[in-house]
């Protein structure tokens, strides 16, 4: 047993000799939840190490405004938090993929994910697909919104790895709403500048969650504007 556990095993038996004090008292919710922490939801995927890429594509024309400047943010947020805790060690800049496909776009050929990871020396690629972004939920509530699908390739071998074959879906879907905003950062360029990073932000936080253990709705005050 690692000392980690053993803690937490020492002040789960306290709290129990406790409760047979103190009966209902209702402070001894909050008391077990400090002592013994919240339990962490497992990675989905454990991604491998190998010199990875991540890609966000609108080919749909999901996002309304600056497509090109969110599909940047949302994938570097991605990469920087894969390199930052450590999931991979390799990173390939995702402005190589986004400039390859669109000048392969504008000669009118549709590449692969598998040849656009092989093109940028990625052996993985992340492939996010945006679904939908949006300011408000009812375009009255200011409370942006979005959506994506998602999933990894095995660029060498040219499989998807997850979801894995025997999944139900072959995409990981993605569904992802911010706190309420302040309706004064609508009014302004820089405000809704402030409002497109924030959402970007959290989307990558949440695709980045796929992949280690976490907190279930753990989110950083820094993704929330006032």
């Amino acid at each position: 047993m690692t000392v980690e556990r053993a803690t937490r095993a020492r002040a789960a038996a306290i709290i129990v000799s406790v409760a047979a004090v103190m009966g209902s008292c209702n402070i001894l919710q909050p008391a077990a939840y400090l002592a013994i922490g919240q339990a962490k939801a497992p990675a989905r995927y454990v991604l491998e190490d190998t010199p990875t890429v991540v890609f966000v594509d609108d080919r749909n024309n999901a996002i309304p405004i600056n497509s090109s400047r969110v599909r940047r943010a949302v994938a570097d947020n991605v990469t920087n938090q894969l390199m930052s805790r450590d999931l991979v060690t390799i990173t390939i800049s995702p402005r190589d993929a986004m400039a390859l496909s669109r000048n392969q776009d504008r000669q009118g050929k549709l590449m692969s994910m598998g040849a656009l990871g092989e093109a940028v020396g990625a052996e993985q690629l992340i492939y996010i697909e945006m679904l939908s972004y949006r300011g408000s939920p009812d375009n009255v509530t200011p409370r942006p919104s979005a959506a994506c699908r998602l999933k990894v390739i095995d660029v060498v071998n040219k499989t998807r790895m997850f979801p894995g074959p025997d999944a139900e879906k072959d995409w990981q879907e993605i569904i992802v709403q911010s706190p309420p905003v302040s309706p004064e950062l609508y009014r302004s360029n820089a405000g809704r500048r402030e409002i497109e990073k924030m959402l970007a932000a959290t989307i990558a936080d949440k695709v980045t969650k796929l992949f280690y253990k976490h907190i279930p709705d753990e989110l950083g005050s820094r993704l929330t504007p006032q």
